[in-house]
């Protein structure tokens, strides 16, 4: 494996598990609710935190181990794999965006609208890194 498909392995997986924590552990029961804004709040901040630190210690990690490799150019199937994982992830950020104009016109509250705008976020994210590690695993 490349160093930039091993730091894609531990992106997915930093944000599989963190939003996978943050939308199992919200106290639904109040998100209608101003504490469920300040629960997202709140619970954005290890999720935040968390990534960042698995993200960096994963990059640092890999570049240690393979000097050389971590300081290659991205070369034309990179790039190209990148350019593909970016397009896939437009079509549930689109998707997403109009869900989240809908819900501004049936008035949701703000804890449900912004439950469902980070949950856009994210899978878009995870279509993103997921399709590119399929990509590396296929050989683009």
């Amino acid at each position: 494996m490349s160093f930039r498909e091993k730091t894609h392995w531990a992106a997915f997986l930093a944000l599989a598990a963190a939003f996978g924590w943050y939308f199992l552990a919200y106290p639904w029961a109040m998100v209608s609710t101003d504490a469920g804004v300040a629960a997202v709040a709140a619970m954005l901040v290890p999720v935040t935190i968390i990534i960042i630190a698995v993200l960096a210690v994963t990059a640092a990690f890999f570049a240690i181990r393979a000097p050389k490799e971590a300081h290659l150019k991205e070369d034309e199937r990179e790039r190209s794999i990148h350019v593909r994982g970016t397009h896939l992830a437009y079509y549930p950020l689109v998707l997403g965006a109009w869900i989240n104009m809908i819900a501004i016109f049936y008035r949701f509250s703000p804890g449900v609208y912004l439950n469902l705008l980070m949950a856009t976020v994210v899978i878009a994210e995870l279509v993103r890194v997921g399709s590119q590690l399929y990509y590396y695993r296929r050989g683009y």
